[in-house]
């Protein structure tokens, strides 16, 4: 057995030591070693296992598949799950969004509608601005209401100044009625009859002519009464500019507003601190009415809605319609400020019995919006469109005349701004799924092959970092082997031999987790065999010249050495 033999168990000794230094070996110099081995190879160990793990083909299958079940079923469920589209609105529009909720859970399963109840219009408005709405239901006249992106126009208000009709007077009692004065004593029974009347002569030419003359006058002489007639009527109507002092009662459940009041008292010059005003319910209109509590109402809602026509029947006394109060300057008024427009309410259209108005009245209107976030998704809304205008026939007709749904307008230099969503819908534009993730898909098929190259390039790189590996080792090896034959003293000898064992262990630790082929195998057992029968013959060479021998050449070996680095 060659002397180097007893050595060669030293690097299992080392091995088996780093394997204890886990579990808290003692020895110091194995610990040591082990240490700094695991340190310096967990990057190599984690790709090492990466490469393990992709070595099982089945379970590398199973898993891609369930990956790629995974994102398509995200896909699915992010592409069709339900949108929620919170709706702020006030007491006035409860009804409007109820009917719209139930006509869009019918017509789509996709969105659905969540109220957020608030106070008023002006509430409505600040949930809007406070992003705890997306939708809200908004008059003209209330905030930024212009600047809010519009999804239809829900209906068109008007305000009405109503003046009830005077309350009856009092029936005055019948008059007792006369007896006739007794016949007097020795008159014939037959005086108390009544005499015959005299049969008319006939009439003339003459006579006949002068009748005309006087029908003539007289048709003249009712055209004046009347023109007269109606001159005091409308002189004895109340005026905007009379409201000074008034009683004025505001109906609640609509868009009356003090400020809205106060919009049109300011334009005549009637401050608003001049009038009484009070908050009415509807229901406690007509007993108000009857105590003469109020001397004109103030409502503003829809032309042929409820709110109107429910006021015009209150103020209705025994069959007496109530009178109206024109804005005269409505025009003006509209000029000045852009939520309003004027309009000419014809005879009729706030019903009642009689019908009223009796005549044209000139007054103020302002559209009442559907509007959104500017950031909202912009296919919700257009979705959201589509149901409100394909079933607004539907809609009117179950809130009777409360609501008669337009589009705005679409031009640039329109009042409103109109929503993209709605826009979209307005204009035929709306996307499809492929018109909207088309082009995503596309650069994505562009963009996989570069990634599937990257990948390609990342794992050519790790297994060409790993033959480096290999090769320093082996490199490492054979640098040993030229140093055992240059070493002059058995103390070098002992600490090249401590460095083969620790290329042994390094090599151990390396096989643990790459898959080495037969000829890497082959290349790393002829290299170890190689070292240490080097260090060998060179520990005996040294001995014998210790011993009085020959000097060992320095050059034992180098054949050997060369024809292992070939």
């Amino acid at each position: 057995m060659p002397p180097g033999l007893p050595h060669q168990p030293l690097a299992m000794r080392l091995w088996l030591s780093r394997r204890s230094d886990r579990t808290g070996g003692a020895d110091a110099a194995g610990h040591s070693s082990g240490r700094s081995m695991s340190i310096g190879s967990l990057e190599h160990m984690m790709r090492n296992r990466f490469r393990m793990f992709l070595r099982h083909t089945w379970l590398v299958t199973i898993l891609g598949t369930i990956v790629l079940g995974g994102v398509v079923w995200a896909a699915f469920y992010y592409s069709t799950k339900n949108t929620v589209l919170r709706i702020a609105t006030g007491p006035g529009s409860a009804k409007i969004v109820q009917v719209l909720a139930n006509t869009l859970a019918k017509s789509h399963d996709r969105l659905q509608l969540q109220v957020v109840t608030t106070d008023n219009a002006n509430a409505s408005a600040q949930a809007l601005n406070n992003d705890s709405a997306d939708l809200a239901i908004v008059p003209t006249t209330i905030g930024k209401s212009p600047d809010w992106p519009v999804v239809a126009i829900l209906r068109q208000n008007v305000i009405a100044l109503i003046v009830p009709a005077p309350a009856p007077a009092a029936t005055p009692a019948p008059a007792v009625a006369v007896a006739p004065a007794p016949a007097k004593k020795g008159a014939a029974p037959g005086a108390t009859k009544t005499a015959k009347p005299a049969k008319p002569a006939k009439v003339t030419k003459t006579a006949k002519s002068t009748k005309t003359a006087k029908d003539k006058d007289s048709d003249s002489d009712d055209d004046d009464s009347d023109d007269d007639s109606t001159k005091d009527k409308d002189s004895s109507k109340l005026k905007v500019t009379q409201l000074a002092g008034k009683r004025i009662g505001i109906v609640t459940g609509n868009e009356a507003t003090a400020d809205l009041l106060g919009v049109v008292l300011n334009h005549y010059g009637v401050p608003l601190d001049k009038v009484q005003l009070s908050q009415i319910d509807p229901a406690n209109l007509a007993d108000a009415v009857q105590k003469n509590t109020l001397d004109v109402i103030f409502v503003a809602a829809a032309a042929t809605g409820a709110a109107i026509s429910d006021a015009v029947r209150a103020a209705t006394q025994n069959g007496v319609a109530p009178t109206f109060i024109a804005i005269d300057q409505a025009d003006g008024i509209a000029k000045r400020n852009i939520a309003f427009d004027s309009i000419e309410i014809d005879a009729g259209t706030f019903g009642g019995v009689p019908p009223t108005p009796d005549d044209k009245l000139t007054s103020l209107s302002f559209p009442e919006y559907l509007v959104a976030r500017k950031s909202f998704n912009h296919a919700a809304i257009a979705d959201l469109a589509k149901v409100i205008y394909t079933s607004r026939l539907a809609i009117a007709a179950q809130l009777d005349g409360d609501v008669k749904i337009e589009a705005p307008s679409t031009d640039k230099d329109a009042d409103a701004l109109v929503h993209q969503g709605a826009l979209d819908y307005l204009n035929d534009d709306q996307k499809t799924f492929f018109d909207k993730y088309g082009d995503d898909i596309f650069y994505g098929m562009l963009i996989f092959p570069v990634f599937g190259s990257a990948i390609a390039g990342v794992a050519s790189y790790l297994r060409a970092d790993s033959r480096t590996r290999r090769l320093r080792l082996l490199q490492k090896v054979l640098d040993l082997v030229r140093k055992v034959h240059a070493a002059q003293a058995l103390e070098a000898i002992e600490h090249l031999q401590v460095e083969a064992d620790n290329l042994v262990i390094a090599i151990i630790h390396l096989s643990e987790h790459e898959e080495f082929d037969e000829s890497v195998r082959m290349s790393f057992s002829f290299a170890l065999d190689q070292l240490r029968f080097a260090i060998a013959a060179r520990r005996t060479a040294i001995l014998d010249h210790a011993e009085g021998g020959a000097e060992a050449p320095a050059s034992t070996g180098t054949t050997d050495t060369k024809a292992a680095a070939a």
